[in-house]
């Protein structure tokens, strides 16, 4: 049995509860992204946090904890250390966020997505799993056909501060159109810039045969599969589905929230898997010429699609499950 405990009023309520697993919501609301806010925010909102977790653990009983990190785990992270009950953490990011960096020393064991991160966490015991993805990916990775040539590029511009990459493409767009005539484009937005996208790009008189503006998409598998190239920003899960699927990366990291995403780029980038464009250098010129040398060239790009593929992990998820049945077993 599983349950799981998030925040409040937070997205993975919906999306848990439909994979038809228990939500638990504890109060405390958004932290921000600034350490002197957020620190005295999660103090303040601790105590009851704190409480509601006593009481899922006492109903619950569970024989492990895994926690993810972010602020809604440290609450349950200290029930369980209080309870004596085994803790597995989880770093997603090269650089370990302020909660996992607290809770490290009291977790049995700490899994993370890239090997450096184990030197940022000297008092853990740690172990790169790498970072589990959806099984839709592992199930279509490897066995999709190896494209003689690339005639999809998909743009994820719907992530965090995404405004930047979509205005960037939207720049571009006639003219990658014009010197690409054999290239296709999916640009996810997000939600709340669709509308803008959608008419802009419209104005610009961009082919809707070519060029597809969808919000965002549900079928990430497929999109993924079906794409030649990715432009996206560095987010941990993001680079674990696409290199899953071996596919070269043009990266543009979120140059805020202590510019972890930086970190997350630089080890594809130094692999070979991904171009790596500083924010504030990502422009409708560089987007043109690096999906140009890219698309332009078919052994560049096996070469990165190959580097791609060797930084996944698609036993990242077996991995973590055989350290919870571990720790479990051990009882702590």
């Amino acid at each position: 049995m599983v349950t799981y405990v998030g925040r409040s009023g937070g997205p993975e309520a919906r999306i848990v509860q439909a994979a038809g697993i228990e939500f638990v919501g504890l109060s405390l609301g958004r932290m921000g992204s600034s350490r002197l806010t957020a620190t005295p925010r999660l103090l303040t909102r601790l105590p009851l946090a704190y409480q509601q977790a006593r009481l899922v653990m006492t109903r619950f009983r569970p024989d492990v904890v895994l926690a993810t990190g972010g602020y809604v785990s440290v609450p349950v992270a200290l029930v369980a250390e209080r309870r004596r009950i085994p803790l597995l953490l989880m770093e997603q990011n090269a650089l370990p966020g302020r909660a996992v960096s607290w809770l490290a020393r009291r977790a049995a064991t700490v899994a993370t997505s890239f090997p450096g991160t184990a030197e940022l966490l000297p008092r853990a015991r740690v172990v790169c799993t790498g970072n589990p993805v959806r099984r839709q990916f592992t199930e279509v990775a490897g066995s999709q056909a190896d494209p003689s040539s690339v005639s999809t590029l998909l743009i994820m511009g719907g992530s965090q501060g995404a405004r930047h990459i979509n205005d960037v493409v939207l720049e571009a767009l006639p003219r990658l159109l014009e010197l690409q005539p054999r290239l296709s484009i999916i640009h996810l937005t997000g939600l709340s810039d669709h509308s803008r996208v959608a008419r802009v790009a419209a104005e610009l008189g961009a082919e809707s045969s070519r060029y597809r503006c969808l919000p965002f998409s549900d079928r990430m598998a497929v999109e993924l599969t079906a794409a030649g190239v990715v432009v996206m920003r560095a987010g941990a899960s993001s680079l674990a589905e696409v290199s899953c699927l071996g596919k070269p990366m043009i990266l543009v990291p979120y140059p805020h929230a202590g510019n972890h995403q930086m970190a997350n780029a630089a080890p594809f980038a130094e692999a070979g898997a991904a171009v790596l464009i500083e924010d504030a250098e990502f422009t409708a010129e560089r987007l043109l010429d690096e999906v140009g040398k890219v698309v332009g060239d078919p052994e560049r790009w096996h070469e990165m699609s190959e580097a791609s593929r060797r930084m996944s992990h698609p036993g990242a998820a077996i991995c973590v499950s055989d350290l919870l049945a571990q720790i479990a077993g051990k009882g702590g």
